[in-house]
């Protein structure tokens, strides 16, 4: 096997949503680890590790969990090499990682803040597997390609986008919500082809193309913020069945890494997705046979009131640590690297219990 890369995972344990032993869900869970932000303004997560799940119910309304617990633990020191478990026995570097990130204006930086930070989180994970057999896919939060400011102005540069292609003719699956991104035009993106023919995703074969990552992430600043639209589209049958725009992403004996990242999609904002966040999660489950030990998720959402909400309107904080393997961040952190290296060892401690049904 490939010597393990040292990482800093570091599990800080503290208070989730009201505190030890107030954590909710309304579906039936495995033993896990599930991370949520504190209602602080500093960044910091918390680890609440769940000693018992409460019963799933077919309403969706939450019960207490009274079997969760908190403990303290300490950073490790950079040189600690740590204990991943053998992931070789569970899913043998096959993962499914799907990126969904907002197209809303406010996401340069953050949309920066994750390319940075890509990079180490894949290669602290492919450490880990003699065979790193992946799939990674891309898509954003707005349906349209076209940037219609853009178009106005063909007669010459744009001015919110000088680059912009005035004449491509977007694909159906350019124009498809939840297919993944090839080809991102607009303000703060490539507006030029990223490279990928076959598929509308990478596969390992990939990963050492320079630029192909940054191009298919730096989806841009121009569109809507309809974060479940997009997840939902990209787990469903139609795109990754024979002929959909995603056709083979998902693969029944890969662990799935769901990553979101952006701004709450709000159910009052007029702009907003269909649907509830536990609709939004069936789809996810149902993408993975009903298995929830087949799935991660991390979600870097809004700012320091992302929290767990029994509020209708809040939706995709709820949705992440609905998940059995989860962890809640803050959009408003400046260095993305810490979430990813917890991510990382959260993916890996997940692959090495996964059993493919």
């Amino acid at each position: 096997m490939v010597p393990r890369t040292l990482v800093a995972a570091a599990a800080l344990v503290g208070l989730a949503c009201n505190g030890p032993g107030a954590t909710t869900t309304s579906f039936t869970t495995t033993p896990s680890v599930t991370s949520r932000p504190d209602d602080t303004s500093s960044g910091e997560a918390s680890s609440t590790i769940a000693g018992s799940s409460s019963s799933s119910t077919s309403s969706g309304s939450a019960e207490g969990n009274s079997g969760s617990s908190t403990t303290d633990a300490a950073i490790p020191d950079m040189g600690m090499q740590p204990d991943f478990g053998d992931p070789s026995k569970g899913c043998k570097g096959k993962i499914d990682f799907l990126f969904v990130i907002s197209r809303t204006g406010v996401m340069w930086e953050s949309q920066e803040n994750f390319i940075k930070a890509f990079p180490k989180f894949i290669d602290t994970i492919r450490g880990q597997f003699d065979a790193f057999d992946v799939h990674i896919m891309v898509v954003d939060s707005e349906e349209k390609w076209t940037v219609e400011k853009c178009l106005d102005q063909c007669n010459g540069p744009c001015d919110v986008a000088p680059g912009y292609p005035c004449t491509y003719s977007p694909s159906i699956c350019d124009e498809t919500m939840g297919a993944g991104t090839v080809y991102n035009a607009g303000p703060y993106t490539e507006n030029v082809p990223c490279g990928l023919d076959e598929h509308r995703y990478m596969t390992a074969e990939d990963l050492d193309t320079p630029g192909l990552f940054e191009c298919l992430a730096r989806v841009g600043t121009y569109g809507f913020n309809k974060m479940g639209d997009a997840l939902v589209g990209a787990v469903s049958p139609e795109l990754n069945g024979p002929g959909g725009c995603n056709e083979g992403f998902l693969r029944p004996d890969a662990l799935l890494m769901l990553t979101m990242i952006g701004p709450e999609d709000s159910a009052v904002d007029l702009n907003k997705s269909k649907g509830t966040w536990q609709q939004w999660r069936q789809a996810v489950v149902d993408a993975k046979q009903g298995n929830e030990s087949a799935i991660v998720a991390l979600g870097i959402i809004s700012g320091d009131d992302c929290l767990p909400n029994t509020d209708p309107d809040i939706r995709l904080c709820d949705l992440i640590p609905s998940f059995p393997y989860s962890r809640l961040e803050h959009l408003t952190l400046k260095d993305y690297g810490p979430a990813f290296d917890k991510a990382a060892k959260m993916a890996i401690d997940a692959c090495s219990l996964f059993v493919p049904g």
